[in-house]
């Protein structure tokens, strides 16, 4: 694939098309996964229809029982299908560099709406937001930065931050930045723009915001202000 470290716009465009043919190529083999279940569910309920007669109870409820987790297999194909299509058309809208503290390897981070498992590279080339290390995109700038992992606190650096705006599979423009924006009016504005008391007001709405998304220590929470 092309180098992870893409440094120009024209090397994320690249990348991205290489992401979007793996995509490509894991929907076609769920798909391929979802008509082979169809066939072996078929197939079970033939069987039962053309032996009914010669099985006993416990034959048959050891067929249906197939039938049922065959069926849950193939949801769970169907459901991963319909997540890789909307990756399809955004795979991701950030990304970070990350250096853990007392390692030198460069972790780039892209963050996407769900995750995507590259079984080749046997890692994760896409991180759904809501995952430990997304978080970093959300609550910190450039520089020093930590969160929180099932193996305890990860400290580390980060070196790069980028926002994208992906729609139909096509970036329409990429934004380098130390902070984290969402509204594409704002997003389209601050790529042309050095206003920094602006990018520094979004910013801090947005950790802010981060926070109380992710607080799962109080199930009832009060959030009193204006919309945005």
């Amino acid at each position: 694939m092309q180098n992870i470290f893409n440094k120009t716009e024209k090397e994320e465009k690249e990348y991205l098309e290489e992401i979007k043919q793996k995509l490509l190529d894991e929907i076609n083999r769920t798909e391929g996964n979802i008509d082979s279940h169809s066939k072996d569910i078929q197939e079970y309920k033939d069987y039962l229809w053309e032996n009914r007669a010669g099985m006993d109870h416990a034959e048959k409820v050891s067929v249906r029982q197939s039938i049922w987790q065959t069926a849950l297999t193939g949801e769970s194909a169907t459901a991963k299908k319909r997540r890789l299509q909307k990756l399809l058309n955004s795979p991701y809208f950030g990304r970070i560099d990350f250096t853990e503290n007392g390692n030198n390897e460069r972790l780039p981070v892209y963050i996407g709406v769900n995750s995507f498992f590259d079984h080749d590279l046997k890692t994760n080339l896409i991180h759904d937001w809501r995952a430990p290390v997304s978080g970093l995109f959300y609550d910190f700038e450039l520089g020093q930065a930590r969160f929180e992992s099932p193996a305890g606190t990860i400290s580390g650096e980060i070196l790069l931050k980028r926002q994208y705006r992906i729609r139909q599979g096509k970036m329409e423009f990429m934004l380098e930045s130390s902070l984290n924006i969402h509204d594409d009016i704002l997003q389209q504005e601050l790529s042309r723009s050095t206003d920094e008391k602006m990018k520094d007001i979004v910013a801090t709405i947005q950790r802010d915001q981060n926070r109380i998304i992710r607080n799962d220590s109080s199930y009832v929470l009060i959030i009193q202000g204006v919309a945005g």
